[in-house]
């Protein structure tokens, strides 16, 4: 089947049908593929392996395609970002934040208090690409158990880092001081030390080209209030 992802053309050779359904959005004709893929039953093992849970065949077949297309993205000035991704009137923002932080909740505390002003790009793997040196957030099918997303982009302005608080507050912060929690937050190549280096390259000029908060957050209704009348003052 045919795809664009993050305006790349992609070729993925498929036994299990997951990706086909969960990409109808993505669907693409084209003559010539910028990258072929396909997953053998290695694979797929490998991906069974390191989960600490029991997946189907299909699921695990789609999770391994896109860790190969995170090895190859890098070569070609885009990553994966672990984060929720929102255009606000156009404008991007992500949020990051370690697992069970309340990435998610915070969101639709956001989503309640803004409405149609706001659009999820992809609520877990958006695909960040540079193009004309302008940092690019593109929806993906990779979007969570919630299946937040579409097949949109936005550029990037603010990346914020989500953390629990009792009460509500934001935070401007340098880039320095957040690059090891960027890191953490972005898919790093394992089969090449080339894509390695470039995805660190692309995470620090990431943080050099977009405003950096902390979130000190709470699961209260207005904390999405809060953080947006903070960050677009």
């Amino acid at each position: 089947m045919k795809y664009l992802f993050a305006e790349f053309k992609w070729e993925i050779d498929e036994k299990y049908g997951r990706i086909s359904k969960e990409a109808m959005d993505y669907k693409a004709s084209f003559d010539t593929a910028d990258f072929n893929i396909s997953v053998s039953e290695t694979d797929i093992d490998c991906e069974a392996s390191v989960s600490e849970q029991h997946f189907s065949k299909p699921y695990l077949e789609f999770i391994a395609v896109f860790r190969k297309m995170g090895e190859i993205l890098p070569l070609h000035n885009a990553f994966v970002l672990h984060s929720a991704c929102f255009s606000v009137d156009g404008i991007g923002v992500a949020f990051a934040a370690k697992s069970g932080t309340g990435k998610t909740t915070h969101l639709s505390r956001w989503q309640s208090y803004l409405g149609d002003k706001m659009t999820v790009v992809n609520g877990d793997k958006p695909i960040v690409r540079f193009i004309d040196g302008v940092p690019i957030a593109y929806g993906t099918p990779w979007c969570g158990k919630e299946k937040l997303g579409s097949n949109t982009k936005v550029p990037l302005k603010h990346i914020c880092f989500i953390e629990r608080s009792d009460a509500n507050f934001v935070e401007k912060v340098s880039k320095e001081t957040v690059v090891e929690r960027i890191l953490n937050q972005v898919y790093m190549p394992k089969t090449n030390p080339e894509a390695l280096i470039k995805t660190m390259e692309l995470a620090d000029r990431l943080l050099s080209q977009t405003e950096v908060w902390i979130i000190h957050c709470n699961l209260d209704k207005n904390a999405g209030e809060i953080a947006y009348k903070s960050i677009f003052k």
